[in-house]
């Protein structure tokens, strides 16, 4: 890997120090790594000191790290869209009328930790809930996380970052149509940002936070959404664009309920995981309570190799529990089929993914 003097500086020092740090393949008896496994659930919200302590967990941090720990890890990746913030006494900058219909969450400093230990390596900060607390609450929330150990990304501060994973330099970038994040309305934008990340990585993963929400938000629409008078995105076109750009790895999150997936060029695009573990005030009915575990194997070109979807459900206050059912797999072969007839990927009744 060699540093090219046309990336931004920030990029490039970061290459160059990687480059300087890891081991060369090209060295005798070195052998090329077989490529990557990515474990990618939706959206985590383990706890929250706002707008009331009676908000907080009463899961020890213990039972969090042994019920998530055997879900994640295999893998090498193992990925969250991290739905809060961790901002400490910063001020909500939310428009509140009273605590009941304040939605904003102030997760403890400690769950960086917890996390950690529970297996997550890499967390998207891209989502509406990332600025209620304004940039103090961003730039704690980066910090925190990078403290224990954990990369992350999607903020204005920090919209990408870079991993190295079983020999693999693995780019990541985090988009959503939100303030205080990487645009996902932005296309252009998010195109030149994965192209670059494309030239000095040997996989890149996108996470986009968009689309409408809701138990009939379901379908991938291949148009713009707009929600609650805002303009969520075309997740469709944006997914495509980024494959084409070089992104390896689509994975999506934000309309609280499970998405199709799709191959478009031997990539594979996950529309929406869902929620994953929400800690009160999240609506977990019907569809809502689906919290899937999807496992990608990728070849050492980020080629889509095989995968799995683990169905699970989210019951209210509490972690993930199996569904004997596979009823997240099935939702979502069943819109997968709907969405993207032309897509030559197989999801089984069991959550198996494959080519046909």
């Amino acid at each position: 890997m060699k540093c090219r003097p046309h990336v931004a500086a920030p990029l490039l020092l970061l290459i160059c120090v990687l480059s300087l740090a890891s081991p060369t393949f090209a060295d005798s008896g070195a052998q090329r790594p077989s490529g990557l496994t990515v474990t990618a659930v939706g959206d985590i919200m383990p706890s929250s000191s706002f707008p009331s302590r009676t908000y907080l967990s009463s899961i020890p941090d213990e039972t969090l790290s042994r019920t998530l720990g055997p879900i994640l890890e295999n893998a090498d990746i193992r990925f969250g869209n991290l739905e809060g913030t961790m901002a400490g006494d910063a001020t909500c900058l939310k428009a509140c009328r009273d605590s009941k219909t304040c939605y904003a969450f102030n997760i403890p400093f400690g769950y960086a930790d917890t996390l950690k230990r529970a297996g997550f390596n890499l967390f998207s900060l891209a989502n509406n809930h990332i600025s209620d607390f304004g940039t103090p609450g961003r730039e704690r929330t980066v910090r925190h996380l990078g403290e224990s150990g954990i990369a992350c990304a999607g903020t204005l501060e920090k919209p990408w970052d870079i991993l190295y994973a079983n020999g693999l330099y693995v780019g990541f970038a985090a988009f959503a149509p939100h303030k205080g994040v990487a645009d996902l309305l932005d296309r252009d934008a998010a195109v030149r940002r994965v192209r670059t990340l494309s030239t000095f990585c040997d996989i890149v993963i996108v996470s986009m936070h968009g689309g409408a929400e809701g138990s009939d938000a379901g379908h991938v629409p291949r148009q713009d959404e707009i929600y609650l008078g805002e303009n969520r995105g075309d997740l469709y076109a944006f997914s495509h664009a980024v494959v084409d750009a070089g992104a390896d790895l689509v994975i999506g999150h934000g309309p609280h309920v499970v998405r199709g997936m799709e191959l478009y060029k031997g990539r594979l695009i996950a529309y929406s995981l869902g929620n994953f573990f929400t800690w009160a005030r999240f609506n977990l009915e019907g569809p809502k309570g689906l919290a899937p575990a999807l496992t990608v194997n990728l070849g050492q070109d980020g080629r889509f190799l095989n995968g799995s979807i683990r169905s699970l459900r989210q019951p209210y206050r509490s972690l993930p529990v199996a569904d004997p059912s596979h009823t997240a797999a099935k939702e979502t072969a069943r819109l997968s089929r709907e969405d993207f007839p032309e897509s030559p990927l197989r999801i089984s009744d069991e959550g198996e993914l494959s080519v046909r």
